[in-house]
């Protein structure tokens, strides 16, 4: 009598062989979709992350106030390259007047000296400082558009470098500065802040009802407005200034500001 045979038919082993591809094969679908979404996610985290170190963190505030400008706030301009991020670039003299506070951001312990500007497909992102965004090709080239990831920086050129500041120059009773000063009297309105890196004086003049304005100021918080009046006839020289810092809002600027000297206009007029 012959007994049954144990063994695995032809048929049998294809089939199995037949399974066996179709769950490598949806595991390696599932697994490249999964290494394409964390290059995905990584790109979109860098890209934010490149826009806010050049423009700052609107969301970023203390005691009410917004406090982040990034790049632009400290040196009055836009970043050339993405390597002024991490690398100081050229200024006028002195050294002393240059604004730049980075490295703006760096790369994680895991990556080369570059990857801050890496995508997650190891390549580089692009930027242009009249472009106002950021970009990485998706893992391909700059002719497939539908694969970009592009973060804008969510202002136009003049938003970011070209405010406006102004207000008004008030004694101690409110009342306006006069537009006529008797001789050896004089209101000198300056503002400095940074510009193209180093700190620059605006240019501006008081006008009529004691009114100032200074145009093409970029953002940030680091601009101070500084109001003198000099009397100096007759000897000895009597003056009063008033000094403050004031923040420069993108697309909005500093407007209305109100600055008053301890003087009384009605009294230095009429000695």
């Amino acid at each position: 009598m012959t007994g049954k045979s144990s063994g695995v038919t032809l048929l049998e082993l294809l089939v199995v062989m037949m399974i066996m591809s179709l769950i490598l094969t949806a595991a390696v679908k599932t697994w490249d979709v999964t290494l394409e979404r964390g290059r995905f996610e990584t790109t979109k985290k860098k890209l934010e992350q490149l826009a806010t170190t050049v423009v700052g963190n609107p969301n970023y505030i203390v005691a009410g106030q917004r406090v982040d400008y990034g790049y632009v706030g400290d040196m009055g301009s836009l970043p050339l390259t993405l390597a002024d991020l991490v690398v100081k670039p050229a200024a006028p003299p002195p050294e002393s007047l240059h604004t730049w506070r980075g490295p703006y951001i760096r790369a994680t312990f895991n990556e080369s000296q570059d990857g801050y500007r890496m995508d997650g497909w190891g390549d580089t992102i692009t930027y242009h400082p009249e472009s106002l965004f950021v970009r990485s090709f998706g893992g391909m080239t700059a002719f497939e558009r539908d694969r970009h990831i592009t973060r804008a920086f969510g202002y136009a050129r003049q938003d970011l470098l070209s405010n406006t500041v102004d207000g008004q120059v008030l004694d101690a009773r409110g009342v306006p500065a006069p537009d006529t000063l008797f001789n050896g009297v004089d209101i000198r309105v300056e503002l400095w802040g940074p510009k193209e890196g180093v700190v620059q004086s605006y240019g501006g003049a008081l006008g009529t009802g004691g009114q100032f304005s200074f145009g093409e100021v970029p953002q940030g918080n680091n601009h101070i407005l500084r109001v003198v009046y000099i009397h100096d006839t007759p000897p000895p020289v009597d003056s009063a200034v008033s000094q403050r810092y004031v923040t420069v809002y993108p697309r909005v600027g500093a407007r209305g500001i109100q600055v008053r000297l301890d003087v009384d206009w009605q009294v230095e007029n009429n000695p």
